[in-house]
């Protein structure tokens, strides 16, 4: 072999090794390319999920709200009861509507105690 044969089979072998060099670059590039894309989708998916859950606690803070809007209206009604028979002493109001009083305020300590154990055991609130 002459030395122009060498030099050919050099730039030969110099761009087969380029060749072989820029398909594993442009294999890597793919590849990072694929990577990006399902990090986008997912990150996409996981921001759906946050928005989801968002709207979720709202709605779950309306109802808290809700509930415990109830919850003081029923306790009012509750104290509003017990002034009715503590008060009833001299007023001759009767036994029948004593008792149905006391049935009522039983009732709702019973719902207020509900809603209470409900809360603080994390449940899903339903009416009464």
């Amino acid at each position: 072999m002459n030395n122009q044969d060498n030099i050919k089979e050099f730039f030969k072998d110099q761009k087969n090794t380029l060749r072989v060099s820029l398909d594993d670059l442009f294999s890597r590039i793919k590849l990072l390319i694929s990577k990006y894309k399902d990090l986008k989708n997912e990150n996409n998916l996981l921001k759906e999920n946050v928005k989801n859950l968002n709207l979720k606690i709202s709605d779950l803070k309306l109802q808290q709200t809700k509930l415990n809007t109830e919850l003081i209206n029923k306790d009012k009604e509750n104290s509003e009861l017990k002034n009715v028979i503590l008060n009833s002493g001299d007023n001759k109001i009767s036994l029948k509507d004593k008792d149905l009083a006391k049935s009522r305020i039983k009732d709702l300590i019973t719902r207020i105690d509900t809603h209470l154990d409900q809360y603080d055991n994390g449940e899903e609130y339903r009416d009464a």
